[in-house]
Formats: structure tokens, C-alpha cells, sequence
């Protein structure tokens, strides 16, 4: 099994953000984040990277240190409670920072979250279920 780290964590979180953008293009008919023919300047490409990047970056050092420690938990009741925790804390976050006209874009961005956590963190979350079971 893989051994769960900061790197994983990190790399589910930006990947989360990416494949949320993508939903977001399709669903908003935009697809401005993926025309980088259209950045000229560096002034173009520092917003470019500021607009795809912050969310990922907010999201990467408010919530990293939580989900790692989160897995620390043996309990399956007191670790599912700590990762819901985690995603109402980031839907909040989210919807007041990017998405305050449209909340539903916060239960998309959930939706993919616990998608990919599941995909990310299945051989985790199954021992600790295992060590509850003992």
C-alpha cells in the first residue's frame, strides 16, 4: 500500500481544483482557462496563473494539514465526522471567495471532492475501517 503523505494530499487537492475547472468550462460554456494562445504578456500570464491558482493554493494551505491528521483518527465515526468537517469548511470557503451568485458550484466542487478522495485515499480509509472493525 502506498504510504499516505503531504505529496498525495497535495496532489489530490490540485487535481480536485483541475478537474472542477474543467466541469466549470463545460458547464459555464467558457473556456478562457484553456486559451493560453490568448496570453501575451507577462502581465496576461501572472493573472492566468493567479485566477487557476489561488483557489488550489487556499485550498492546498488551509486543508492539507486537517485531511493528513484526519487519517491519524481510528475511529471511523470521529474520522468521517473530521473529513466532512473539512469539506462544509471548504464548500464555506469556496462559495464566499469564488462562487456567491451560484452555491451549487460549491456542492459540484464537493461532489468531485469526495469523488476523488475516495479514488485518492480507498486503501486508507479501508484500514482504518479494518482497525475499527478489531
Amino acid at each position: 500500500m502506498m504510504k499516505l503523505t503531504f505529496k498525495n494530499i497535495l496532489l489530490y487537492i490540485f487535481l480536485k481544483y483541475l478537474i472542477f475547472y474543467v466541469f466549470l468550462m463545460f458547464k459555464n460554456d467558457n473556456y478562457a482557462l484553456i486559451r493560453l494562445n490568448d496570453l501575451k504578456t507577462p502581465v496576461d500570464w501572472v493573472y492566468y496563473l493567479w485566477i487557476f491558482l489561488s483557489l488550489p493554493v487556499i485550498a492546498i494551505i488551509f486543508f492539507s494539514a486537517p485531511i493528513y491528521y484526519s487519517f491519524k483518527i481510528k475511529n471511523i465515526f470521529f474520522f468521517a465526522g473530521a473529513i466532512s468537517a473539512v469539506l462544509v469548511a471548504e464548500y464555506f470557503l469556496y462559495t464566499y471567495l469564488a462562487s456567491q451568485s451560484d452555491w451549487m458550484n460549491g456542492v459540484y466542487n464537493g461532489i468531485i471532492s469526495i469523488l476523488l478522495f475516495l479514488l485518492f485515499f480507498y486503501r486508507h480509509i479501508v484500514v482504518i475501517i479494518n482497525r475499527q472493525a478489531k
